[in-house]
């Protein structure tokens, strides 16, 4: 089983003007379709129940958005309208991917969310918050696929 610790990501914090900046769990993972490929800096997140990505991913990797299935998302910000699709993944320093569901959204607050179905169940998830890092292991057996 491999393991590696990643250190949380600075990143600007827009929500409290006089804290310029906020730690963050992000992780840099490849989106696949077919030939096409994506890197993209996903915040990984324990309370999101799928993994969710912005339509311009999706589009960038040649999915049509549309064409998935249709699933509406509730959360403290309201509803958001997604559309699902399988989609391959890799995690950087791992050799593995993974194929999970994701949805893909036009809403403006969402970029790149790493939920429980399908990254979680993938893989062993450990935050360190005190020391502001991320341990994440690769399961002995991953689940291929959350398509089911």
């Amino acid at each position: 089983m491999k393991t590696k610790t990643f250190d949380y990501r600075k990143i600007p914090n827009y929500s409290i003007p006089r804290k310029r900046w906020i730690k963050r769990p992000m992780l840099q993972l490849t989106l696949f379709n077919g030939v096409k490929r994506q890197q993209v800096v996903c915040l990984v997140d324990s309370g999101a129940d799928e993994c969710l990505f912005h339509a311009s991913i999706g589009r960038s990797l040649g999915i049509d958005i549309e064409s998935g299935s249709y699933m509406q998302f509730n959360g403290i910000a309201g509803s958001i309208e997604a559309y699902i699709h399988p989609l391959e993944i890799q995690l950087q320093d791992f050799s593995d991917r993974v194929i999970i569901k994701a949805g893909f959204t036009e809403s403006e607050g969402v970029h790149a969310i790493l939920g429980q179905a399908g990254f979680f169940e993938n893989f062993k998830i450990c935050f360190e918050r005190k020391r502001w890092r991320i341990e994440i292991s690769d399961r002995p057996e991953p689940k291929r696929s959350s398509l089911e």
